[in-house]
């Protein structure tokens, strides 16, 4: 894509124009996940960072700044994403390791069971909290443990659109985790 038209594709872009949008999805989302992932070593978590990075441009096209080189703006946006994703799974991961430490310990007494239910309280409020039909995603990926294309099918939805619903939905939860109990984060995030 030459220079010119990169500016005008971005003007479009910060005008909300779908199709220039879509445009600069098809075009640099296939480079984007190669980079990603030669990052994280993980599928889905690139495809998660990647999507976070085009709902963010999209939902804040009005704001974006003027852009020259519309590639090298999205590789750095996207490493920030992909950096932030290896800082939360290291962050993540210490409790994951401080519950399995905790659990090998416990001896399932009357404390454990009322902070696991209290624990299991605060989901369901967060849960409600959430949009209906992400609540409804979340339900169906974590409770009936449904995979991302059976969702799609029995929902009417695309499997990217589910894809989106259960990155946000984890999002929105894992903001507040710090309320759960180790057993309900390793039950939402392992």
């Amino acid at each position: 894509m030459r220079q010119h038209q990169h500016h005008t594709l971005w003007e479009l872009i910060q005008q909300g124009n779908a199709t220039a949008f879509r445009e600069l999805f098809d075009t640099y989302w296939e480079e984007l996940f190669t980079y990603a992932f030669r990052i994280l070593k993980d599928r889905s978590t690139a495809q998660d960072a990647i999507q976070s990075l085009f709902i963010h441009l999209w939902e804040k096209h009005n704001s974006l700044p003027e852009v020259q080189n519309i590639p090298a703006y999205l590789r750095t946006a996207l490493r920030h994403r992909l950096l932030n994703a290896l800082r939360d799974e290291h962050v993540y991961q210490k409790h994951v390791d401080l519950f399995a430490e905790i659990a090998a310990g416990s001896d399932n007494s009357l404390l454990d069971a009322i902070q696991l239910k209290d624990a299991e309280t605060a989901l369901l409020r967060t849960m409600n909290t959430l949009p209906a039909k992400m609540k409804d995603v979340f339900y169906l990926h974590r409770i009936e443990q449904l995979s991302v294309a059976e969702i799609a099918l029995r929902l009417g939805s695309s499997e990217q659109t589910i894809r989106n619903q259960l990155n946000t939905a984890l999002h929105r939860i894992r903001a507040q985790w710090s309320t759960l109990s180790g057993l309900l984060i390793c039950w939402l995030f392992c």
